[in-house]
């Protein structure tokens, strides 16, 4: 098949590599929800840990949250396009946002590292930019990308280079194995409102990624590109990476241990260009007929899954007293072995529901009602 996808098979695609991301959030967020990542004063990784740790920055780090901040802009034009055909205003959507945000807070009063909240209060903005031309919302988008690159990136940089300054990480929170109460008092005190206040800066990079998505989805970009142009894309975006993939090693094995801002910004770059090259590819093996029915099962149930991480990773190992107990290794291993059984019980699920529980609560809530076809 080399021709446009059709219309089950558009959606066929966004659900797996909907599933391809989550597969990638999950292996980035798994060492801070298992306390075993550098973000805690452990930047001295070493053995097996500092191949992963190098493995995820090159290959993972910020490349999956791109992909899905993508398909939300994408899945946005969708949904807005199908609501002005059958007559709804913009109200149904907002009350989709609201209720995402719902669960977001939820989330976030588990585990910091939610993200849903920070896409409702970005994604209650989208309705201003629908009835903008392309090229307009393709400024904004490559402006918002830009403002971010030079507030978050290049001006840590330079005062990493100019005066010296080294992030060395933060201390340990031991509270973490103290038990529920005072781990619920120090995520109430020290990082709820914390995050939340994050997610106006990070949201200006979340904005852009979701205009674009908003472009690609509007102008069925995916569907009907062709072949070669998406493998052509593919592979230039994957060599312009190399260089930064240099920068990265440079900085795991090389004499750049110190500068974590300019690792952070050749992996943001990097993220940006890999996450572009794993989109055009799964474009393309979809529309040469692969299926790839486990991570099309665990994108169908995508918020389900998601969800499901942290209730069984963050809560088990506070009722443990197990954090930071895991290398960095051994959270990789088991978040692959949780990823695999998620897409078995995914493929079970839904082979007697269209719909992953939250999945079905969420449209619930957006609808008002079940219909037939939920």
């Amino acid at each position: 098949m080399a021709g446009p996808i059709q219309t089950n098979e558009r959606i066929i695609l966004y659900d797996i590599i909907r599933g391809f991301a989550l597969c990638g959030i999950f292996l980035v967020n798994i060492p801070t929800m298992l306390g075993s990542d550098w973000m805690f004063g452990r930047p001295d990784y070493a053995g097996s840990d500092l191949f992963v740790r190098t493995l995820f920055d090159l290959f993972v780090q910020t490349k999956f949250y791109t992909i899905f901040s993508l398909l939300f802009g994408i899945g946005f034009s969708i949904f807005l396009e199908r609501s002005y055909a059958r007559g709804d205003s913009v109200s149904r959507y907002i009350r989709r946002i609201l209720i995402l945000f719902l669960f977001g807070l939820a989330h976030l009063a588990i585990w910091s590292g939610d993200i849903l909240h920070t896409y409702a209060m970005w994604g209650l903005l989208l309705p201003l930019f629908y009835g903008l031309s392309n090229r307009a919302i393709l400024t904004w988008a490559w402006g918002l990308l830009t403002v971010n690159f030079l507030l978050f990136n290049v001006a840590p940089i330079y005062v990493e280079w100019a005066f010296g300054y080294m992030y060395l990480g933060e201390s340990f929170p031991t509270v973490f194995n103290s038990g529920f109460g005072p781990w619920l008092d120090y995520r109430f005190d020290n990082e709820i409102f914390t995050m939340i206040q994050n997610s106006l800066f990070v949201g200006i990079e979340i904005l852009g990624l979701f205009l674009l998505g908003l472009f690609i989805g509007r102008e069925r970009k995916l569907l009907t590109w062709s072949i070669q142009g998406l493998t052509r894309t593919a592979a230039i975006c994957a060599i312009a990476a190399i260089p930064f993939w240099g920068i990265i090693i440079w900085h795991h094995y090389g004499d750049g241990a110190s500068y974590m801002s300019t690792n952070s910004a050749a992996v943001w770059i990097s993220g940006k260009l890999l996450a572009t090259t794993y989109v055009c590819l799964f474009t393309v093996a979809v529309r040469k007929g692969r299926t790839f029915a486990p991570l099309q099962a665990l994108g169908r149930m995508a918020l389900t899954n998601y969800l499901t991480h942290t209730l069984i990773i963050v809560l088990p190992v506070i009722a443990l007293g197990a954090y930071g107990a895991l290398s960095l290794t051994e959270g990789f291993f088991l978040s692959i072995a949780i990823l695999i059984a998620q897409s078995f019980f995914s493929m079970w699920w839904l082979k007697g529901h269209r719909y992953g529980p939250f999945e079905k609560l969420w449209r619930l809530g957006t609808y008002g009602r079940q219909t037939k076809s939920s």
